[in-house]
């Protein structure tokens, strides 16, 4: 895609540029979008507008990646969008009127009071009117209109008297003549949610700014211009993500940003500002849709968090973008070989307006939304590699994926259980699980001949870990699940070494979790289009103000295409019509592994059930567990531990779980994530080559959407 970034340079340090981007910002940018394979071009827009918008269309932009704030005006920002409106070019971020409207802070709080958004009470202050209302009570916080990055407010902003107020207001309009915001200052905390429209969930973790105000001298709560500069004043500033405060206050932030964005039809990323009062009630303080891309600014610093470092950001902004648009990404028969084993350009099944059952999602829908687990890959894509014994060469499809329980497993073993519907595959450990009750390694997927070395892999890996292990402790029996994904896999020399298996372990995140043709499902298919992981997630709210959350991921290798049905609708039928002459597995029937994390207090047999519910998931999706497909289960829960040292001061532990009278909805939830885990796993692949030049085609997402919409199954939401 040919994408042209439109920016205002920042030529000098005064407060005038604070909004601005320097060269550094720019090349920053620059360099990311170019390594996702796009054609850049940068335009500095701060000149005439003749001359600017001749530059526009001489690069010739698929896209424009709009960071231009402009420099004169209280529309300043609302310019530039509405130039490429004009010009008929498609651009990220917010349009002219939502630009205009946010960057007017008096009149978006009207508008958001109006829809019911908690605001504080405040009013306009111009040279006209320079009257505080008298209803308003001190301490007030004075501060520009019409302005951005914290330009205008210091620590004498906020007065606590009418004296100070009419000296804080002389002062500010003699440097801000478009006007000043007074309002009843919030006491309490420094909130922000950012928002990337593309990501699972939508919004990002809430970030916290703590101040320490012994160092700067001052007596509230506030993220001044000076701190935002750098210097000492930045040095009393602390960035936390995710935000320290009670499920309850989380809640009710996350309730309002949502809504915001909803509000103001943001699209594509952007950022919504709160004070948390002492009550723990939340205020609106502002939104901005052309939030700060800068690496220390609170957009990145929740999508670190999130494990999603500043390419993969640029990616999904980018993505988002074209998809309002209809901007076609690259096909995926034209990516590279090493794109493939990073490739997450695909959508998910919900991104795509699919919304699978009626629970809600985890912010990642995905397993690492249940709190401590990590997930990691090692894909292995190698063409023309000799095979032993011969003179003939074959192709390397194939990886490992390592899902990394909460806490120290071995040390402290989780309780677990499982189900095998179809035993015509393998998981290694899992009878051990099963008499047992406990999980006490990590859970490894990968294929079919790569059992072994896998299970020494986790050994090797567990014994730098644990040095006494096998000696002064039990030997240890790592579970590890396969598929067969020879269809695109030449096993003869495609398989995984116990290296691999390290790197999978060390490249766990937290984060989002890469789907599709990667890790141990880059060589696997998925009614007979490509698939390999998926994962999904579903948050349940007991009465008790409790929440727990349950996410399934799975290695997505089985299925017909003739049987494909999603959320209800057998669109397969037609499919294998229309792909009759495409390759496909035939001499296996492939086989699924589910792995099941949650954090709702269950004991082994409880999770051995919903290992059985998770069956039913697979079902949903098309699947009759063919007499050659495996289909192995396991369910782990983090609220319930076995220390592996028995306590000297007791021969019992104590475990928690669910009361039976009240676990339905566990069964329900498990289902959902896993029928749409599986959805997931094709949706995210964008189609694998492989051994005797074969290749496997990725899903067709508009021709899938156009047979539900037949169906009326969904209904695709469309841009207004």
């Amino acid at each position: 895609m040919r994408i042209t970034i439109a920016y205002n340079l920042r030529t000098d340090d005064t407060e005038a540029t604070a909004e601005l981007l320097t060269e550094e910002d720019i090349n920053r940018i620059s360099n990311s979008i170019s390594s996702l394979q796009h054609t850049v071009t940068v335009v500095e827009v701060s000149g005439k507008p003749n001359a600017v918008v001749e530059h526009l269309i001489e690069s010739e932009p698929d896209l424009v990646f709009n960071l231009a704030e402009g420099t004169i005006g209280s529309s300043r920002e609302a310019f530039y969008p509405g130039l490429y409106e004009q010009l008929g070019i498609p651009f990220t971020g917010g349009n002219a009127s939502l630009l205009h409207l946010n960057l007017d802070k008096h009149l978006a709080k009207t508008v958001l009071a109006s829809r019911g958004i908690n605001v504080p009470k405040g009013a306009l202050i111009t040279e006209k009117e320079r009257n505080i209302p008298a209803d308003l009570r001190y301490p007030l916080i004075i501060k520009p209109n019409s302005e951005g990055s914290s330009k205008g407010i210091q620590q004498d902003s906020v007065v606590e008297n009418a004296e100070q107020a009419a000296e804080r207001i002389n002062n500010l309009l003699n440097h801000y003549p478009a006007g000043l915001v007074v309002e009843e200052f919030i006491e309490g905390r420094e909130l922000s949610v950012p928002f990337i429209e593309s990501f699972p969930g939508k919004l990002l973790d809430i970030v916290e700014h703590t101040f320490d105000l012994k160092k700067i001298g001052g007596k509230y709560n506030i993220y001044d211009y000076d701190m935002k500069q750098g210097g000492e004043a930045a040095k009393s500033v602390k960035v936390v993500c995710p935000a320290h405060i009670s499920h309850h206050e989380e809640k009710a932030v996350i309730n309002m940003a949502r809504q915001v964005f909803d509000i103001m039809s943001c699209p594509d990323m952007g950022r919504v500002d709160i004070r948390l009062h002492t009550s723990g009630e939340p205020y609106f303080i502002e939104l901005n849709p052309l939030p700060s891309l800068h690496p220390d600014a609170s957009l990145m610093k929740a999508a670190g968090s999130r494990g999603l470092g500043y390419r993969e950001v640029m990616r999904l902004i980018i993505r988002s973008a074209a998809r309002r648009y209809g901007i076609p990404l690259r096909s995926p028969r034209q990516l590279k070989k090493e794109d493939l084993k990073t490739d997450t350009s695909r959508p998910t099944a919900r991104e795509l307006g699919i919304q699978i059952g009626r629970m809600r999602p985890g912010v990642q829908n995905a397993i690492t939304d249940v709190k401590g687990v990590r997930v990691g890959h090692f894909s292995r894509i190698e063409d023309n590699v000799q095979i032993p014994s011969g003179t003939e060469t074959g192709v390397v499809r194939t990886g490992v994926t390592a899902i990394m329980p909460a806490g120290q497993t071995y040390a402290n073993r989780l309780a677990a259980g499982g189900f095998i519907l179809n035993g015509v595959g393998e998981m290694a450990g899992l009878t051990q699980v099963l008499e047992t009750g406990w999980l006490e390694t990590p859970v490894l997927l990968t294929n079919s001949h790569s059992v072994g070395r896998v299970h020494a892999g986790v050994i090797n890996h567990m014994i730098k870990k644990y040095p006494k292990l096998g000696t002064e402790t039990d030997v240890v029996l790592p579970v590890v699940g396969e598929a067969d994904d020879s269809f695109l896999n030449d096993v003869r020399v495609g398989n995984c070494s116990s290296q691999d298996v390290v790197r999978a372990i060390e490249a766990a995140t937290s984060g989002a979790v890469v789907q599709g043709s990667v890790g141990a499902g880059t060589g696997m298919t998925s009614f007979d289009f490509a698939g390999g992981i998926g994962t999904a997630s579903r948050i349940l709210d007991f009465p008790e103000g409790k929440t727990y959350t349950l996410g399934v991921l799975v290695l997505s290798n089985f299925g017909k295409m003739r049987n494909l049905t999603i959320d209800g609708g057998v669109i397969g039928r037609q499919l294998d019509k229309e792909f009759e002459q495409q390759g496909r597995r035939v001499s296996s029937d492939g086989s699924v592994i589910v792995v099941i994390a949650t954090d709702i207090p269950l004991i082994s047999s409880q999770l051995n059930r919903i290992s059985k519910r998770a069956a039913l998931g697979l079902g949903r999706t098309g699947s009759y567990a063919a007499s050659t497909s495996g289909e192995i289960i396991i369910a782990f829960s983090t609220g319930n531990r076995k220390p592996r040292q028995a306590s000297d001061n007791s021969r019992f532990i104590t475990l928690k779980s669910i009361s039976d009278v009240y676990i339905n909805p566990v069964y329900e939830t498990v289902m959902e994530a896993t029928e749409e885990a599986v959805i997931n796993a094709i949706f995210c692949s964008g189609g694998m080559s492989g051994r005797e030049q074969r290749w496997c085609p990725p899903i067709p997402h508009d021709r899938v959407i156009e047979l539900l919409n037949k169906g009326k199954t969904i209904q695709k939401k469309r841009h207004k």
